[in-house]
């Protein structure tokens, strides 16, 4: 059996494989191989916008593709639904690191991270102008109400922790969730009246697609309380960008955490950067230092589940 793999990912491979593997850098694949023979690769593992046509024509015995990534949305879908190529994505690698910076987010805004940090700097020992005896400078997670768009991997990974700090924790999906943790499961797009308006921390871990994009925009915000506070970790669209902006600077909503936005890298001239009530990181709430341990161990297992024709992992249904 013949793979081709994206270099990055060769230290994550057990050595006694690459004799069957061919070891592709990011250039190599940008031409999809050229003066490669690849007519007899059966598996590959690429990053999803390499899943194009112009390589997949490459390689006329592919039958598995390992994406390495949790979206799918930059794969030519149709493409791989046309040639009956089975494709199983990583999600869950990065599902630890993403709901540790998630919380690193909640705290940020409950503690008041970036007035004591203003702070110090200035030298100000400031108990926010109340008696120290008698003062409240910040709100506790304890008891406040996180609401979970989309209940994955990533999104019960956040409820674990949510649980932890004893919050109240809704889930809306668009299946219900049958899980201890979980207090209210809103099932459907029409339970969304009645699920914003519950929220004081609302995060965003749902796919996107058609029916998502812009999913949470003006009509979104202005069902949400005016002390909530928005955060997303999945894909940058299904955030309309002007609503937001608009829902922060008139205190529709109190806050906001973006990690993706609707162009990436984020202009230098964009509007974002001038919020002040808004929280950026630059698409890497999943980087934290568990995460390649676990993608490593997952292409592992289906390269050995490929080889000896067990059941794959983390298969992408596309019909």
């Amino acid at each position: 059996m013949k793979v081709i793999c994206n270099s990055l990912y060769k230290y994550l491979i057990r050595e006694e494989y690459y004799k069957d593997i061919l070891f592709l850098d990011n250039e190599e694949c940008d031409i999809q191989a050229e003066g490669y023979d690849l007519s007899d690769v059966e598996m590959a593992v690429l990053q999803p916008f390499y899943v194009n046509k112009a390589f997949l024509d490459r390689m006329p015995e592919l039958k598995f593709v390992q994406i390495t990534g949790a979206g799918y949305d930059r794969v030519d879908v149709e493409e791989v639904k046309k040639r009956n190529l089975i494709m199983s994505n990583t999600r869950g690698v990065m599902s630890v690191s993403i709901a540790e910076d998630v919380f690193t987010k909640l705290l940020f805004f409950s503690r008041q991270v970036r007035r004591v940090e203003e702070d110090k700097k200035e030298h100000i020992w400031d108990m926010f102008g109340q008696d120290q005896w008698m003062c409240s400078c910040y709100e506790d997670l304890y008891g406040k109400t996180l609401g979970i768009m989309g209940y994955g991997s990533i999104g019960s990974e956040i409820a674990k922790r949510a649980a932890a700090f004893g919050m109240k924790i809704y889930v809306y999906d668009v299946f219900e969730q049958r899980d201890e943790r979980i207090d209210k499961c809103f099932v459907g797009a029409d339970s969304l009246k009645e699920f914003y308006p519950c929220c004081d921390y609302l995060v965003v871990c749902i796919p996107l697609n058609e029916k998502t994009k812009h999913l949470l925009g003006e009509e979104a915000f202005e069902m949400m309380k005016n002390s909530a506070i928005l955060i997303n970790i999945a894909r940058g669209p299904l955030v309309d960008t002007e609503a937001l902006i608009k829902a922060l600077e008139q205190k529709k909503i109190r806050a906001a955490a973006l990690d993706v936005f609707e162009q990436e890298p984020l202009p230098t001239e964009s509007p974002l950067w001038e919020v002040e009530n808004l929280y950026m990181s630059s698409h890497k709430a999943g980087m934290g230092d568990s995460w390649k341990g676990f993608i490593g161990e997952l292409i592992m297992r289906n390269i050995d589940n490929y080889r000896a024709g067990r059941e794959l992992e983390n298969v992408i249904k596309l019909n």
